[in-house]
C-alpha cells in the first residue's frame, strides 16, 4: 500500500503582478497584468503531490475569504477535511512581482497560517500511521512541534525549511528527526553560513556535505535553479531493498537524468541537470520549487508502495529511489515555469509522463 502524504500546509491567496522589472526602493512601477490565484508553499506542494498521484491530506487554516482556494486544492484531488475555516481571521496572502524574465519577488502576510498549533498537529496525526509522509515548510506556526510529533508516531518527514529561520539552534533541534531535507541554493547557503558563523564558498556540493554531516541528515536535496539539483543520500547501514530506476503506473520508463554520481564514501551524490526547457519558454518561476517538492515526495511514496519493505525503515530511502524522484520532480517543475501563476501552473502526472517520453526520444 502506498504511504499517504499529510501536508501541514500554508494556504494563501496569491496576487500576482506582471512588471517590466522587480521594483526598486523608492520606485513606482505600473503593472501590465494582475492575477489572483490560490497559493502558499504548502498548498502548492499539496496540489503538486496530488496531481502526481499521491493520496494527499491537507492540514491548514484559512479565513472565509479563502474558501475558494480550499476548493481548488480539493479539486486537484487532495483531501481538505482537515482544513479549518476561522472566523474573524484573514487567509494568508502573497504579493508577487513577476518580471519579463519570469523571475519573482514576494512578500507574505501570514494570516491564518500562523494560527496552526501543536494541538492541531496532534489531532491530525492521530489519523495517520507509521510510514506515511509529513510534508511541511516554514510558512506556518508549530513546525517544530509537528516534526517532533510525526517522529514519535513513525511518520516520515520531508521538510522544506523556507523561509529560513535565523536560529540555527532550532534547525539543529529538529533536522535529525527529518528523513529528507529539501533546500534551494540560498537556503543551503544560509544553513552553511549559520553553521560556519560567516561566509561560505559557492561550492554547493561541499556545502551540502557539510550540512549533511553536521546536522546528521539522511537525505538532503538542493535545487539550484537553472543549474539543476544535487541529492545526497547516506548509504544504508543495512541491506535495504534497492529498486531499479524504471517503471511507473503509466508504464513509461523513468530514466535518470543524473549527470554524475559520486560514491567514494558513505554519502552517495546524485547530480542532475535542470529540466530541458528553453529559456524563452520561461514565464513564471513562482511555484517551481513547490512543484518540485510535491512531485518529489509523491514519487518517494510511489516508490515505497512498489517496495513496501522499505516503509518505516529510516535508512531505507535508497539512492535509486531518490534519483528516480528527483528526475520526475525536475521534469514537473520544468513544465510549471512555462505557465503563469502558482496552482494554475502545476502539471498533472500524465503531462509530466508525456514530457519525459518526448525528451527520451529526442
Amino acid at each position: 500500500m502506498q504511504p499517504r502524504v499529510v501536508s501541514f500546509a500554508s494556504i494563501n491567496v496569491d496576487e500576482v503582478y506582471s512588471v517590466p522589472r522587480i521594483v526598486r526602493p523608492g520606485e513606482t512601477l505600473s503593472s501590465t497584468k494582475r492575477q489572483q490565484n490560490g497559493g502558499g508553499k504548502g498548498a502548492n506542494a499539496s496540489v503538486a503531490a496530488a496531481r502526481a498521484g499521491a493520496p494527499v491530506h491537507v492540514v491548514g487554516k484559512i479565513g472565509s475569504d479563502g474558501l475558494w482556494v480550499r476548493d481548488i486544492i480539493e479539486q486537484a484531488g487532495a483531501d481538505v477535511r482537515l482544513v479549518e475555516v476561522l472566523d474573524n481571521t484573514a487567509t494568508g496572502r502573497a504579493i508577487i512581482q513577476v518580471d519579463s524574465n519570469g523571475e519573482n519577488a514576494i512578500f507574505l502576510f501570514p494570516g491564518a497560517n500562523h494560527m496552526l498549533t501543536e494541538a492541531d498537529a496532534h489531532r491530525a496525526f492521530a489519523q495517520f500511521a507509521k510510514g506515511d509522509w509529513l510534508l511541511l515548510t516554514n510558512e506556518t506556526t508549530a513546525v517544530v512541534e509537528a516534526i517532533i510529533q510525526a517522529q514519535r508516531i513513525g511518520i516520515q518527514v520531508l521538510w522544506n525549511p523556507a523561509p529560513m529561520h535565523d536560529d540555527v539552534s532550532l534547525t539543529r533541534r529538529v533536522v535529525g528527526l527529518v528523513d529528507v531535507l529539501v533546500v534551494n541554493e540560498s537556503e543551503l547557503l544560509c544553513l552553511a553560513q549559520q553553521l560556519n558563523g560567516g561566509e561560505c564558498s559557492d561550492d554547493y556540493e561541499a556545502l551540502a556535505r557539510q550540512v549533511m554531516r553536521e546536522l546528521e541528515c539522511r537525505v538532503i536535496v538542493a535545487t539550484l535553479g537553472s543549474n539543476g539539483c544535487i541529492g545526497l543520500v547516506r548509504r544504508p547501514t543495512t541491506n535495504a531493498h534497492a529498486i531499479p530506476i524504471v517503471g511507473s503506473s503509466t508504464d513509461i520508463s523513468i530514466v535518470s537524468c543524473g549527470d554524475d554520481v559520486d560514491d567514494d564514501d558513505d554519502i552517495k551524490v546524485i547530480k542532475m541537470s535542470c529540466s530541458p526547457i528553453r529559456i524563452e519558454q520561461v514565464v513564471d518561476t513562482t511555484a517551481a520549487g513547490d512543484v518540485w517538492v510535491g512531485y518529489f515526495v509523491a514519487e518517494l511514496a510511489r516508490a515505497q508502495g512498489e517496495s513496501p519493505e522499505s516503509i518505516g525503515a529510516r535508512a531505507a530511502l535508497t539512492p535509486a529511489m531518490v534519483d528516480r524522484a528527483m528526475t520526475v520532480a525536475t521534469y514537473a517543475a520544468g513544465i510549471s515555469v512555462t505557465r503563469m501563476g502558482a496552482v494554475p501552473s502545476i502539471p498533472i502526472r500524465e503531462h509530466v509522463d508525456a514530457f519525459v517520453r518526448a525528451k527520451q526520444h529526442e
